[in-house]
């Protein structure tokens, strides 16, 4: 190990990270959906008879992102060449032999990638009453950019997607996948190759649209995020 003041910084992200957006996180951008406690421990958007409602969550404000970093690495392994430490040198000699050139370690010339990657969503639901008339979800990343038009990307079209529309007893938990073209969209990398979400003054939203019909209410609970991330 090097002599350094410094940080363990990984290349490899931890695929196992979720985030449960729930009803505190999610925002009413239209109609009408009280929050509605339906029992202790069991709290959700209520839709009524022929509403029409529009839910957003912004994953970039619940999500840490990270623009990257370059290793801090020692390069130099001994020698008299090593600046002193402000610490005291108790626990090493003043001079270190010198390893050769073949032992030095090499340090990346770009930016170790830090961030997360979008894997999946869970929509959480109740239908209930009639079959639900739309429902909907997608996901759109804006950038802003000063005195530019804001520049939006539709990672996945607002659509069905896989969404229930039929009456059932219990809640509906639907797994929404990405793709690897749409990973890669989110990480703006070149090429499709999924990369980390690390775009500067940018918003990942995720929309989910319900309408319900006369005689049919429905539920939304939240959406559950699975991610892979690299912070440290």
């Amino acid at each position: 190990m090097p002599h350094t003041q410094s940080r363990y910084m990984q290349d490899l992200g931890f695929t196992d990270g979720k985030i449960f957006a729930g009803i505190g996180d999610l925002t009413l951008i239209s109609g009408t959906a009280p929050l509605t406690k339906n029992a202790f421990g069991d709290y959700s958007f209520n839709l009524g008879n022929s509403a029409t409602c529009v839910f957003g969550v912004n994953l970039s404000t619940l999500i840490l992102r990270r623009l990257g970093m370059f290793e801090d690495l020692q390069e130099q392994f001994g020698g008299g060449g090593i600046p002193g430490s402000a610490q005291p040198q108790a626990y090493r000699p003043d001079q270190i032999p010198s390893m050769s050139s073949a032992q030095q370690l090499q340090p990346r010339a770009a930016f170790k990638t830090k961030g997360f990657r979008l894997k999946s969503l869970d929509v959480i639901q109740l239908i209930s009453g009639a079959a639900i008339t739309t429902n909907q979800i997608g996901i759109a990343m804006n950038q802003h950019v000063n005195n530019v038009a804001n520049n939006v990307t539709t990672i996945l079209a607002l659509a069905a997607n896989g969404l229930p529309t039929a009456v059932q007893a219990n809640p509906y938990v639907t797994t929404i996948s990405l793709t690897s073209a749409q990973q890669a969209l989110i990480s703006n990398v070149p090429g499709g190759i999924p990369g980390y979400h690390i775009l500067n003054d940018t918003g990942l939203w995720v929309e989910v649209d319900m309408t319900t019909p006369g005689g049919g209410t429905a539920r939304l609970y939240g959406v559950d995020i699975s991610i892979e991330y690299n912070f440290n």
